[in-house]
């Protein structure tokens, strides 16, 4: 409470000089009953005193009230009067603050249209209680009909409060204020827009002070229209709070006019025109007010789907995502800028749109991602999605995944318009095959492994059920592998094991699967038509193998001993194939190592 007592002793002394002045200079000009700025100046600071307290309104109306009745008490008039009339600008007070609180409009809010329509609304409808008060006390104080002073006293408080209350309500904190010229002086493009409206302001304000001369210099009322039409410009171009400010000194501006004398009628006598002059003000600013407040509504609206869309483009940005949006019904397509990047396209440059799918997709991708469209087009799937390879404008191949969804439908249902996003998953699918290579090869050769060898096995049986002809395996084994590791070390071993899987790689033909099943035992999986293919291989692998290794401080001369059995019917190829092999295998070390036996049927049996 004690950092809120400044405002209230600021409220009291700005409240107490307005209200006394009015009233002695008013009366004094014989218009103390047309002209009350000090109601609206009251409520204009309490709309602007962020975060005001019950206590602190209650204070408020407490001390409108007691300065009301000391000034009228200081002026002459009757205690009754005094006290009666201080209660009524207590209470139009009091009637205010409760109606801006009850439709929630402060100066923390947004401005929109509905703030404009609120304020009007309150200001005609929170004036009454205190003009009945008000007019009838002073009807029973000059025993006049009370019905003219009701209407005085209303309709003086009406325009005060609606030209004088907006700048109150449209001001923002001065956090706000420093943000604002902050964020439009950040670039140098802001910084030049922001000169060139401080102009456009100046050469407005210049203009309506032009078009409000007029009036003076003419003696034509009508001319009014003028300075109304400027301050539509203010009310386009400005915003909501030059709009008001210009509003309120403007109108000021001709009230002094007419105080003055200087307005035309005001040889008929100043009162007799400052009622009729203040309404007339209200209802040529109001459009202006309504325009502002539509265009701060557009501008709001305008800001937050730029800020929407420069967030979806970091989003897009950041995820690696390109953007698309088609248009069934006519075709026509859109591409962001990150899509047409990623197709090696400048965003400016030969848009990917003039490109068909046929002419981006890889051939073998067309079919499939095709008819995941199309599912998704006729409702079979939720959304759609597939991923697809994409010729860039370089020539090279991109795995993308493309995804999107119907998002507009016609009454049958059939899709009209579909967005959806295109993600580069290149260094995804590099990683899967490294991942792939990983778990079906082995780390030091790069041949196939064990589960690489069975499941290529299995794919050799079932071509022989489709094409007919044989399976062979070879069991290949390194003589004395483990003296070279005692005798060279363990490096040597390596460079033995590596060398002997290229020189298989080789050896063997295109079709062949090599392996290596672990340690020095290597296999090849072969398909033939007659024995004498597998016998013309295994000759040619133990000649291949047998060649020197020279390595760094080494030379090692190796030899292999290999075993092959030879499969005529799917049904014998697998663990049983593989155990003839190995019992071959056998049989070749058997035979003093450095050559190769069959299981049954060729030149070397075992």
């Amino acid at each position: 409470m004690q950092h809120r007592l400044p405002r209230i002793v600021v409220f009291a002394l700005v409240y107490g000089v307005v209200a006394y002045l009015t009233m002695r200079f008013g009366r004094a000009a014989g218009v103390s009953a047309v002209i009350w700025p000090a109601g609206a100046l009251a409520i204009g600071m309490m709309v602007a005193f962020a975060q005001r307290s019950a206590v602190e309104m209650a204070s408020a109306v407490a001390i409108v009230a007691i300065v009301n009745c000391v000034g009228h008490l200081v002026v002459g008039d009757p205690v009754w009067v005094s006290l009666t009339l201080g209660a009524a600008n207590g209470v139009a007070l009091a009637a205010a603050l409760w109606m801006f609180e009850l439709a929630g409009v402060s100066r923390d809010q947004p401005t929109r249209i509905r703030s404009v329509i609120a304020l009007f609304v309150i200001a005609a409808f929170s004036t009454l209680p205190g003009a009945a008060i008000g007019g009838v006390t002073i009807s029973l104080w000059r025993g006049e009909p009370p019905t003219p002073f009701v209407l005085s006293w209303w309709l003086t408080h009406f325009v005060s409060l609606l030209i004088l209350v907006p700048p109150f309500l449209f001001w923002r904190d001065r956090e706000g204020r420093a943000a604002a010229r902050e964020a439009a002086s950040a670039t140098p493009e802001g910084r030049r827009q922001r000169q060139r409206r401080g102009l456009e302001i100046v050469l407005a304000a210049a203009a309506l002070t032009v078009a409000g001369l007029m009036v003076p210099l003419t003696g034509e009322t009508v001319l009014l229209e003028l300075s109304a039409t400027m301050l539509l410009w203010f009310g386009l171009r400005f915003g909501m709070l030059v709009t008001a400010v210009s509003i309120a000194i403007y109108s000021v501006c001709v009230v002094a006019a007419a105080l003055m004398g200087v307005w035309p009628g005001a040889e008929r006598g100043v009162a007799e025109i400052l009622l009729p002059l203040q309404a007339t003000l209200a209802l040529t600013t109001l459009p202006s007010l309504v325009v502002a407040a539509i265009m701060s509504q557009r501008e709001r609206a305008r800001r937050q789907l730029a800020t929407d869309a420069r967030r979806l483009g970091y989003a897009l940005e950041g995820a690696n995502d390109g953007l698309w949006d088609w248009d069934l019904r006519t075709g026509k397509t859109f591409f962001s800028a990150r899509y047409h990047r990623m197709l090696g396209f400048e965003p400016d440059g030969c848009p990917p749109g003039r490109l068909s799918w046929a002419q981006l997709m890889h051939p073998d991708d067309l079919p499939h991602a095709t008819r995941a469209f199309e599912d998704h087009a006729a409702g079979r799937t939720p959304f759609y999605e597939s991923e697809m390879r994409f010729k860039r404008r370089d020539g090279r191949w991109i795995w993308v995944l493309d995804r999107g969804k119907v998002v507009e439908r016609d009454a049958e249902g059939a899709a009209l318009r579909a967005v959806g996003t295109l993600t580069d998953i290149s260094e995804r699918k590099e990683l899967e095959r490294a991942l792939e290579h990983l778990a079906t090869h082995d780390t030091l050769t790069g041949l196939a492994n064990r589960g690489a060898f069975e499941r290529g096995m299995a794919r050799a049986a079932a071509r022989l059920d489709r094409q007919g002809g044989r399976v062979g395996v070879l069991l290949i084994d390194l003589d004395h592998f483990k003296s070279v590791n005692d005798t060279h070390g363990h490096p040597a071993g390596d460079a033995l094991l590596l060398a002997t899987g290229v020189r298989l790689r080789g050896a063997a033909r295109t079709d062949d699967l090599v392996a290596r099943l672990g340690g020095d035992e290597f296999a090849v999986v072969a398909t033939g038509q007659s024995a004498a293919e597998f016998d013309a291989l295994a000759a040619r692998l133990c000649e291949t193998l047998a060649a020197p290794v020279i390595g760094d401080g080494f030379t090692v001369t190796p030899s292999v001993s290999i075993g092959v059995a030879v499969a005529t019917a799917s049904s014998q190829v697998g663990d049983k194939l593989v155990q003839r092999a190995d019992r071959a295998l056998y049989a070749a070390k058997s035979a003093g190592r450095g050559t190769w036996r069959f299981f049954g049927g060729a030149s070397n049996v075992a």
